[in-house]
């Protein structure tokens, strides 16, 4: 959507595994787990309080959903039909039925009863018996425990879990058998549906906001300025009959935005030459790279980007000659810039760069960077003692980021705020998910 590659910095993040069978290494006595390790039966004559047989899933349930859900079906209620159903702690005593104990939340066959950390239980719903399918989840944003019967869902039954728990299913009286679906099949819940009716309600929400059009409009109008799409701001203005400020210098900048336009457009084209002239035109001392100047970064982005064009156009003496006559000013000026042109001059060592492991250098994503980098510059150069953000580690003056993007960004650190104070528990924020 943006045409700024550092401007919208994702966290990445490898999802975590759901269960996805029973755990075979640690469970209760009295019990035989099918080969496939989805099912289980009780052997035992359960003739004791503590004869009971409890075991839980291989993993916990994932910290990264919005709702995790499994179901147990009953292929035999046994003797007694003292089955239990739900959700327990790594540190649950597996001879016991889960909702017995601490961190420990059950739905019980006999008496429909809900449990936890007790073992008298409270009215919660119908008692289930062989072939009914009951299903258990967790709402992990609300921190709400609740179970389904033959795919009605029974309503919340527990409200502020806090703990890492594992599904976990206890018998106690001969012959019980269940067995359990962690997702390998379709459950019977329409647990889909219920996720999909609950993000439109939240999306009902949002559109019932109201915000100016005219702020609208100026975010958009502000974006396109500021990152130098002089024709189709105009066109963006021009549809919604909007005055247009015009592409020439505005507050006080020192490139206005045609000057940026039109650099841009140079260094998508390939040539870095003519960016860098019109800024050492339009700025002398810009000709020699300082220090703690504003334009450091740009300036080094732009000469290492003509090094990558010449290799683009198979110039390699002229690549390296650059390298040799304006690499040197750049060195030790900081250990990312370092880093960088040792990527950069790897590419010397392969026949075709484009195939090499620094591919990623001579795409046209990397002219982006360079065309966001500089552009960042020339917004920067009109605040004294500023420092143009770059994809090389800057901190950024006031050019880095439009205002579109500093609300997004204000919106993703609410969004991460809000999970950190809900135990890290719930949906990653994913921006992509949502304006896309």
């Amino acid at each position: 959507m943006f045409g700024s590659n550092q401007a919208r910095q994702m966290d990445t993040y490898t999802k975590e595994a759901s269960p996805s069978q029973l755990n075979t290494a640690n469970y209760g006595n009295f019990l035989k787990v099918s080969k496939d390790k989805l099912s289980v039966q009780y052997v035992g004559k359960g003739s004791h309080s503590n004869d009971v047989g409890a075991i839980q899933a291989d993993r916990p349930v994932p910290s990264d959903v919005l709702v995790y859900y499994y179901e147990v079906h009953v292929r035999d209620a046994g003797e007694r039909g003292v089955i239990a159903v739900g959700f327990a702690d790594l540190h649950f005593r597996l001879s016991r039925q889960p909702g017995w104990e601490p961190n420990s939340y059950g739905y019980h066959a006999d008496d429909g009863n809900k449990f936890h950390n007790s073992g008298k239980g409270e009215e919660y719903g119908p008692s289930f018996v062989q072939g009914d399918t009951v299903g258990a989840g967790i709402h992990l944003e609300n921190r709400e425990i609740f179970f389904t019967k033959n795919g009605k869902k029974l309503g919340v039954a527990f409200h502020s879990v806090k703990a890492t728990l594992f599904p976990t299913v206890g018998l106690h009286s001969q012959n019980e058998h269940v067995e359990v679906n962690f997702g390998a099949k379709p459950f019977q819940f329409d647990i889909e549906g219920m996720v999909a009716e609950e993000r439109d309600q939240r999306q009902q929400e949002v559109l019932r906001s109201t915000i100016p059009g005219q702020a609208c409009h100026n975010l958009v109008c502000s974006y396109l300025r500021h990152y130098g799409y002089a024709d189709t701001l105009k066109a963006f203005d021009a549809d919604a009959f909007a005055q247009d400020t015009g592409p020439g210098q505005q507050n006080g900048e020192a490139f206005g935005l045609e000057d940026r336009k039109r650099v841009r457009t140079m260094l998508f084209e390939g040539d870095v030459e003519g960016a860098r002239g019109l800024l050492v035109g339009r700025r002398p001392q810009l000709a020699e790279p300082q220090a703690d100047g504003p334009f450091l970064d740009a300036l080094f982005h732009l000469s290492v980007q003509q090094f990558i064009e010449l290799l683009r156009k198979d110039k390699v003496a002229e690549a390296v000659e650059h390298a040799r006559s304006s690499f040197s000013a750049f060195q030790g000026h900081s250990e990312q810039i370092d880093r960088h042109l040792e990527d950069v001059l790897a590419l010397l060592a392969y026949k075709d760069p484009f195939a090499s492991p620094m591919g990623h250098l001579m795409t046209t994503t990397q002219r982006e960077t360079v065309a966001d980098v500089t552009n960042a510059a020339m917004l920067d150069a009109s605040t004294e003692g500023s420092s143009a953000s770059t994809a090389l580690g800057g901190s950024g003056g006031r050019g880095c980021k439009s205002v579109l993007e500093l609300i997004l960004v204000q919106l993703c650190r609410v969004q991460a705020e809000i999970r950190r104070r809900n135990d890290n528990k719930g949906e990653i924020f994913d921006l992509d998910q949502h304006v896309t």
